[in-house]
């Protein structure tokens, strides 16, 4: 592993030890600098989609979910899961208009980069 590698992947963890943290606003400047600027779509998708655990913050659920908007305009692409579960959260009543959102950005965005 380069110096490069290492110092993402020190990074990384670090922002990941922060997801947790009862400080909302840590959390959340966690999530944005991971969707923002991690190369590795797979990677933060995944980190999104175990934010959305039912005992998980509602208001880092709800970034979350806005989230996965955002990596579909970054990367014009995401998977099938991401879709998958966004379209499993329009009938929730706190996540269901963020969810359509998201869904929007990522048909407007990334619509021909569904993985």
């Amino acid at each position: 592993m380069d110096r490069e590698e290492l110092e993402l992947e020190r990074w990384r963890a670090a922002l990941m030890s922060e997801f947790g943290s009862p400080d909302i606003g840590v959390s959340t400047r966690a999530l944005l600098a991971m969707t923002f600027d991690d190369p590795d779509r797979e990677r933060v998708e995944a980190a999104l989609l175990d934010c959305l655990s039912p005992d998980t913050d509602p208001q880092i659920r709800t970034l979350a979910v806005t989230c996965m908007g955002h990596v579909g305009r970054i990367h014009r692409a995401v998977s099938a899961d991401v879709v998958r579960r966004l379209e499993e959260l329009l009938d929730d009543p706190a996540l269901g208009g963020v969810a359509e959102d998201a869904l929007g950005d990522i048909a407007a965005f990334a619509g021909e980069g569904l993985k």
